[in-house]
């Protein structure tokens, strides 16, 4: 017999409509066209080409000469972005690197593009929709400006949209939870699953997820020692007060790039949190996998800082949408090229252009509402517990 999981990921996986499959082939075509062509065009000669590959770079090799990946600039007071970026994450992602440094900065670099280029295949391929959503959403994924910045900068953002693919194919099962596990290593926020989870009194994908990153945790403990996490914790400490750091796009800094005062930054920046919030309630009363995309792209808008590449997430609420019927979802990634078309086709992302990529984030959370339910509601313990609540026969 079919559990409830199995029944929801083939009723995903069901065509949308007839032309479904010649569209999902075309735009995968495309999207191998346009990578092929940035590859050879404009990665490597990028004004970002790399930029954030080298912080991680730079920290395997304070690793081995110092035992630990961390610089004086993070640990010392608050976080300001640097001319070479500073290194913010745990120490498994610099101990991860440690193995590259051994092909020199040249070779690494391919090596990592070449790496992430396939991590974005299994991205698309593992995705619980149907073939033909899977190759449009490569498509859409190479066509996007998100994964190209994120592929050009050498950063970490594609793996986390990857690890979130496989906790929403996993949902609620022991891999979803060590995907998950591994995610938090590279940006917390994504910790705000599990307090999902423990809404909807879903206590094992909890501990199986603490479990895996206590285990992760132990196993660096040879190579960074507990003062290497005692560090990480001290650079996350110092991420405070970024609205308006350089390239930040969170809605305070968004209201600072339009022009605004600093007071209505910080009533837009808690206004974000407050929808971000209240929209992952709001979801608990539709489907578990719908409020999974919700909850994702709400650790977005509860993240500190909001890099353009972050938004790679927005794979995920597409190709749900795509597969709930919702085949205009596929745009939305395509969305994020608007602020660089509005400043122009330089790499210059600045101006209040930029400042639109949050909104496009609160498009990610809010377009999933419209798709149909599949299944009861992800908060029917949240109900059920209400009904003995109130059911409960008062003391004499």
């Amino acid at each position: 017999m079919l559990d409830a999981a199995t029944v929801d990921g083939a009723q995903q996986a069901a065509p949308t409509s007839r032309w479904s499959a010649p569209l999902g082939a075309g735009l995968a075509f495309a999207g191998l066209i346009v990578l092929g062509l940035t590859i050879s065009l404009w990665f490597g000669h990028s004004p970002g080409w790399a930029y954030d590959f080298y912080a991680y770079y730079e920290a395997a090799l304070r690793l081995i000469a110092t035992g630990s990946p961390y610089q004086a600039e993070t640990l010392s007071g608050p976080f300001q972005p640097g001319p070479f970026g500073l290194y913010l994450y745990s120490p498994p992602l610099a101990l991860l690197f440690v193995p590259l440094t051994t092909l020199g900065e040249e070779g690494a670099t391919i090596l990592w593009l070449v790496l992430r280029i396939g991590i974005l295949l299994l991205t698309c391929a593992a995705m619980p929709v149907s073939r033909a959503i899977r190759l449009a959403m490569f498509g859409v994924a190479t066509l996007s400006a998100p994964v190209l910045f994120d592929l050009d900068l050498g950063n970490v953002s594609l793996i986390v949209t990857f690890l979130a693919v496989l906790t929403w194919r996993w949902l609620d099962r022991p891999l979803g939870s060590i995907a998950l596990a591994v995610s938090l290593t590279i940006r917390p926020t994504m910790g705000l699953i599990c307090a999902w989870w423990l809404l909807r009194g879903m206590w094992r994908p909890v501990a199986w997820t603490a479990i895996a990153f206590g285990v992760l945790v132990l196993l660096t403990l040879p190579f960074v020692g507990l003062a290497g996490w005692f560090d990480y914790v001290t650079v996350l400490r110092n991420v405070s007060d970024v609205t308006g750091v350089r390239s930040n796009v969170d809605l305070g800094s968004a209201v600072l790039l339009f022009g605004g005062p600093e007071s209505l930054a910080t009533l837009a920046l808690f206004a974000g949190y407050a929808v971000a919030i209240g929209a992952l309630l709001l979801s608990l009363r539709r489907d578990r996998e719908l409020s999974f995309v919700v909850t994702l792209m709400a650790t977005l808008l509860l993240a500190p800082l909001l890099w353009d590449h972050y938004l790679t997430n927005l794979l995920i609420p597409a190709a749900f949408l795509a597969a709930r019927g919702r085949m205009w979802g596929l745009a939305l990634p395509l969305l994020c090229w608007v602020p660089t078309l509005l400043v122009g086709l330089n790499g210059d992302f600045k101006g209040p252009a930029e400042g639109l990529l949050p909104f496009i984030a609160l498009l990610g959370l809010l377009l999933p509402f419209v798709a149909p339910d599949r299944g009861e509601p992800a908060g029917l313990f949240l109900d059920r517990l209400s009904g003995r609540l109130t059911a409960r026969p008062a003391r004499a």
